[in-house]
Parts: C-alpha cells; sequence; structure tokens
C-alpha cells in the first residue's frame, strides 16, 4: 500500500478525453489507473510513466465496477482522485436518435454506462476518500447536458443532465471530510465519439464554434487537472463549461 503518493482512476481511459487525463496525471507523477473495456488500455498503460496501472472492465456492469474498485483498495489501499469520464452516444446514420426510435434496451444501456457507473464508483470510493479526509471527483457531463443540442440524443442528454445534479448532491455530502466533486461539460471535442459523426454535421458544429475549432482533449484535461489539484481546493459542486464559447450561460 502506497501512503505517500497519490491514485488516480480514469474511466473510459483508452481513448479521447479519459487518455489525454490519464496522461496528464502520469506526467504530474501520480499514480495512475487507467480503465476502459477495450484490452487496449493495457499496453497505453504500459508507455505512461508513474507506473501507470490498467483495468479492463465494462463500466455499464455492477459486477465489473465492483471487481474493479476491489483491485484498485487491494493493491493501493486508496483513492484520492476519481474522474468518471466513460460514456457512449449512439448514433443513427452519423445523426441522432429522435425519441420515439430509442430501443429501450439502448436507452438502458445509456443510462448504465454514462450515469449509473459514476453512481456506482462514487459510492465504493467515497469510503476510501473520506477516511484520508480529502479526495477529488471530477465528473463528465457535455454541453448536451447543459443545454439543448441539435446532436444530441434523448439518452445522451439526459444521462448528462443527471450527471450534474448527482454531482451537486455529492459536492454536498463529500464536503464535510474535504472532498470536492465537480463537473467539467465540454463542448465538440476531437474523439472518437464526435468521430460517429456525419462529415457534415461535423462541419456545421465547428463552423459554430466562437473560437473556431473543435476542441482537443488535451483542453479538457487541463481542465480536469486542475479541478483534480489542491489549487482546486474551494471549488465544489461547479460546471466547469469547456466548450470554445458554444454556450455562454
Amino acid at each position: 500500500m502506497t501512503q505517500d503518493i497519490r491514485v488516480a482512476l480514469v474511466t473510459g481511459a483508452a481513448s479521447g478525453i479519459g487518455l489525454a487525463t490519464a496522461r496528464h496525471f502520469a506526467r504530474q507523477g501520480l499514480r495512475t489507473v487507467l480503465l476502459d473495456r477495450s484490452p487496449q488500455v493495457e499496453a497505453i498503460a504500459r508507455e505512461l510513466p508513474s507506473g501507470a496501472t490498467a483495468l479492463v472492465a465494462d463500466v455499464g456492469r455492477s459486477e465489473e465496477v465492483h471487481a474493479a474498485m476491489a483491485q484498485v483498495e487491494a493493491r493501493f489501499g486508496r483513492c484520492d482522485i476519481l474522474v468518471n469520464n466513460a460514456g457512449i452516444h449512439p448514433k443513427k446514420d452519423g445523426g441522432k436518435w429522435k425519441i420515439e426510435e430509442i430501443p429501450l434496451a439502448q436507452w438502458n444501456e445509456v443510462l448504465a454506462i454514462n450515469l449509473t457507473s459514476a453512481f456506482l464508483f462514487c459510492q465504493l470510493a467515497l469510503p476510501l476518500m473520506r477516511a484520508q479526509r480529502w479526495g477529488r471527483i471530477v465528473n463528465v457531463s457535455s454541453r448536451g447536458g447543459r443545454t439543448v443540442s441539435p446532436v444530441a440524443s434523448a439518452h445522451y442528454a439526459a444521462t448528462k443532465a443527471g450527471m450534474i445534479g448527482f454531482t451537486r448532491i455529492a459536492a454536498l455530502e463529500g464536503a464535510p471530510d474535504h472532498i470536492t466533486a465537480n463537473c467539467v461539460a465540454p463542448g465538440p471535442i476531437h474523439s472518437a465519439m464526435t468521430a460517429g459523426s456525419s462529415p457534415e454535421i461535423r462541419a456545421a458544429f465547428e463552423k459554430a464554434v466562437p473560437l473556431g475549432r473543435y476542441g482537443d482533449p488535451a483542453d479538457i484535461a487541463a481542465t480536469v487537472g486542475f479541478l483534480a489539484s489542491d489549487a482546486a481546493g474551494f471549488i465544489t459542486g461547479a460546471v466547469f463549461d469547456v466548450n470554445g464559447g458554444t454556450f455562454m450561460p
């Protein structure tokens, strides 16, 4: 069990925002745990510094979430930073699913991966954080959870809006033990998820970004890294919109 170096767990860490965040933590010298359902995460972890660890698990299955957290606790005895980033956004012909078209099985899968997994990971990580009276939870929401989006399907938008409400309660309940919980709400970011949209949709969306470009996963990782740091100790229950100006509340 390592007492002096913080442990950061990042879900959905094999690509995109999750991978950029894991790289950020590893460069900071944290013991970084990359969790993803893709076995490729094992090779990725081996390339990172500071003894990064890989866990292959499907966050949509509660038993695999429990098994993954049991491995983290057994190996490190702690979980200081939790980044709930894993998420899916099924597309229909490169576009959104309308409400009346969404199969119930797909609805349930999106909720399980995008929202229920965050609940389960927090439920299991909070006792470890309380034991140390310090912790950082960063949940990845979306512009689609902040305002209406022409590209967000109902199940995706519902989970990302739900993530914000859940984070506020986590912030309130964690505060007595110096545990903060915050959200990052990305706008259009170059990732496998956005690559699922049609070229026409991507081009139109990029044209509408005031800063004139899609974001890079590193743009989000920088914000996550700040919220996970000691410097953000007085920030909790907040939503950080990192979207190139596409939503300005």
